[in-house]
């Protein structure tokens, strides 16, 4: 059974003219899911439904096997996590526990399984050293940090993260990915929404691509890399690590290598024959 089941789904922001019309998708734990498309393609739209923050008109919404049209934002953050892509529109309280902290609320869990959180995720993110910051203080790629804390703190089976490499260098980058890896080997449910085309090609298994509301193409992401115009076809450019990646296509190299980690490796490979 998969974890999210999205079935007849519609929903307009007024009602003469839907978004969404009859959209039907699954997700499954331990999949790494990117959601791409152009800006008002809906990607922000579909996933404010999946987390209860709108309403769809007609359809259903379940969440390991429940559906959520009566459930409110908070129960359903404790299954399926929203990571936005400002952090500071999640941080409220004058210190890093204390943030922490605040998403446990509503939790009914015993002050000794708090700490235990607390500090878990503290260790987790190599935040400890912040505990008595004020969140406003930190980096940006700390306070990604610790937005993302507050979410897992609640033990939530699914992610979803909105443009999480928007703002933050290289390192951060490179930081951050290693953390989606590592929760989706933990069995976790990732979803991506971004424009960052190279990052899909290191954290993603599966690219859903929406146009106006429609899904263009649902496919593992080799097969969507298959045909260089795919990305043309829903309005987006491909990166200059990706017209690379075709041109070295073009001269041999085998089309299941797209990440950078297995592109050195084939090299690191031929190199030694």
């Amino acid at each position: 059974m998969s974890y999210i089941d999205v079935s007849g789904l519609s929903f307009g922001y007024t009602k003469d003219s839907l978004l969404f019309n009859n959209i039907a998708l699954s997700f499954n734990l331990g999949e790494q899911v990117a959601i791409i498309g152009q800006n008002g393609s809906g990607k922000t739209t579909f996933v404010k439904l999946l987390n209860g923050m709108l309403k769809p008109q007609r359809g259903r919404i379940k969440i390991s096997g429940e559906s959520i049209i009566d459930k409110s934002i908070a129960d359903i953050a404790t299954k399926v996590g929203f990571v936005f892509q400002n952090p500071n529109q999640m941080l409220f309280t004058n210190t890093v526990e204390k943030e922490l902290a605040l998403s446990l609320l509503r939790l009914k869990i015993g002050k000794k399984e708090q700490d235990s959180r607390i500090n878990e995720m503290l260790s987790f993110f190599n935040l400890e050293q912040y505990r008595t910051t004020h969140p406003r203080n930190l980096s940006r790629g700390e306070k990604q940090k610790l937005a993302l804390a507050t979410v897992l703190i609640r033990e939530p089976q699914a992610i979803i993260l909105d443009e999480p490499f928007s703002g933050i260098d290289f390192k951060q980058r490179e930081n951050l990915t290693n953390y989606i890896r590592i929760l989706s080997e933990e069995g976790k449910l990732i979803i991506l929404i971004t424009h960052n085309i190279d990052s899909i090609l290191e954290n993603c298994s599966r690219v859903i691509a929406l146009d106006e509301g429609k899904i263009t193409y649902d496919l593992p992401i080799n097969d969507f890399l298959m045909d260089e115009t795919n990305l043309s076809k829903i309005g987006l450019l491909p990166t200059n690590y990706l017209k690379m990646l075709y041109k070295l296509r073009d001269i041999g190299l085998p089309r299941e290598i797209y990440r950078k980690k297995d592109l050195i490796e084939y090299f690191k490979q031929n190199l030694e024959l």
